[in-house]
């Protein structure tokens, strides 16, 4: 249940195709070898499924992410430390990571807190010496599904200066 602990691997064989209007859930039915008696008959359990694994995939923090009258956007930390507006088109979301479609380009830094009073133009001073923005990091979206974060980046606040 707390959607960490990996209990089994398993084939999905059915899906109910109603769903529980008080929980929001809805029954699957899926093959486990269950070697290790880590499943019960009946027992409630949080599955994720892999539906495709996407390849060379440019992953933003989802926290850089704006939405406005003219779609998305993240706000983009030029080598001056100056902002501009980017839009971008956005692939799926896993956790804290979204596949940037278009906009960006690896080694892209982006402002992922703090972006309230911001416009194009506006001076950034990056919390934390070390830290330079989030870094847009292609990689393999299969890694971020399980877990693990696909390629580097760092993080850090932004503020106006």
């Amino acid at each position: 249940r707390d959607n960490v602990t990996k209990l089994s691997t398993g084939v999905l064989d059915t899906i109910d195709n109603q769903i529980d209007p008080q929980t929001g859930t809805s029954k699957l039915k899926a093959i486990f070898a269950n070697n290790d008696n880590m499943l019960f008959p009946q027992q409630f359990v949080n599955a994720r499924l892999l539906l495709d694994t996407e390849h060379d995939k440019l992953l933003i923090p989802t926290a850089a992410i704006q939405r406005g009258q003219q779609g998305t956007f993240v706000y983009l930390i030029r080598p001056d430390d100056t902002v501009e507006i980017r839009k971008v088109e956005l692939g799926i979301t896993e956790g804290e990571d979204t596949v940037a479609e278009s906009g960006l380009e690896p080694g892209d830094r982006v402002v992922t807190e703090g972006s309230d009073k911001l416009q194009t133009g506006s001076r950034v001073i990056i919390a934390g010496q070390a830290r330079r923005g989030a870094a847009a990091r292609g990689g393999d979206r299969d890694r971020a599904a399980h877990g693990g974060k696909a390629g580097g980046g760092y993080t850090g606040k932004a503020r106006n200066q």
